[in-house]
């Protein structure tokens, strides 16, 4: 048995999201010398059942063994509904929990390789209304080069943990990883919990209250650039208002302006 190729597998375990779960399975199966074998496992997010199918294959070349790919059913809560069948394939990169999010149509940004093997970044995206000849959700790829910009597009948010850098560079992790996360906006002049996605195929970020409900992006930016004045510019504002004021009541027309007095006829 290849120590080093099973110490890098049980990595790979790790780093999908499956931790030590699998460990003792995966060396009995490496030390059988089979020339394929499948490691079934099933796991639960947001009290959804997952049933995962990790397939490994023996190199012809040599005794190592390569995690090729993972079949994945997520069951819905109510059980009349369909589950929703996929497989994703190692080179994808994509680790267990956000296999969940991406069966649950949401996005999750990876670095993949071209077929050159240059790096690159991209945005993946299942289109759940449509399925491929192999059985497949159709997969969407945003790169990099599509113009989506996470970061800038929370910046476009009165977002209070935006503020904190720590909070800043875990929020766009988690949100780039495919989760729905909870954040604190100021909204009418009060501090609301609300949650965000990112959607990359029309540019920017859904927002949803406390209930789930979806909330314009749009009222929000507003509700930023009128919290986010400084004082100096109030002052500016106020002062303005005050002049403009000033100004109607000493135009004829204006209906500020005071009546004229009549004169008496001579």
């Amino acid at each position: 048995m290849d120590q080093e190729n099973l110490d890098y597998l049980k990595e790979r375990l790790k780093y999908s999201g499956f931790e030590d779960k699998l460990n003792a399975d995966l060396e009995k199966q490496i030390k059988a010398g089979n020339e394929g074998f499948q490691l079934p496992i099933k796991l639960n997010f947001e009290e959804k059942n997952m049933d995962f199918n990790l397939h490994f294959k023996k190199s012809n070349q040599n005794e190592r063994y390569f995690f090729n790919k993972m079949e994945v059913m997520l069951h819905n809560i109510n059980p009349a509904i369909p589950m929703k069948e996929h497989t994703f394939y190692q080179n994808q990169g994509v680790t267990a929990k956000e296999a969940y999010n991406l069966l649950e149509g949401r996005s999750v940004e990876k670095s993949l390789l071209n077929s050159e093997n240059e790096p690159y970044k991209a945005w993946l995206q299942l289109d759940l209304s449509q399925k491929e000849e192999n059985g497949n959700f159709k997969l969407n790829q945003y790169h990099e080069n599509y113009g989506f910009d996470l970061k800038k597009e929370l910046g476009n948010l009165p977002i209070k943990e935006l503020q904190d850098e720590n909070k800043a560079e875990w929020l766009v992790k988690a949100v780039s990883k495919g989760n729905t996360y909870p954040v604190t906006m100021q909204k009418d002049g009060k501090e609301e919990i609300m949650f965000i996605e990112a959607n990359p195929k029309f540019k920017s970020v859904n927002v949803y209250d406390a209930q789930m409900r979806t909330v314009k992006t749009n009222d929000l930016k507003l509700n930023k650039e009128g919290n986010g004045m400084d004082e100096s510019k109030k002052k500016d504002l106020n002062y303005k208002e005050k002049l403009e004021s000033k100004v109607a009541v000493n135009l004829p027309n204006s209906p500020k302006a005071p009546k004229a007095r009549k004169g008496k006829r001579v």
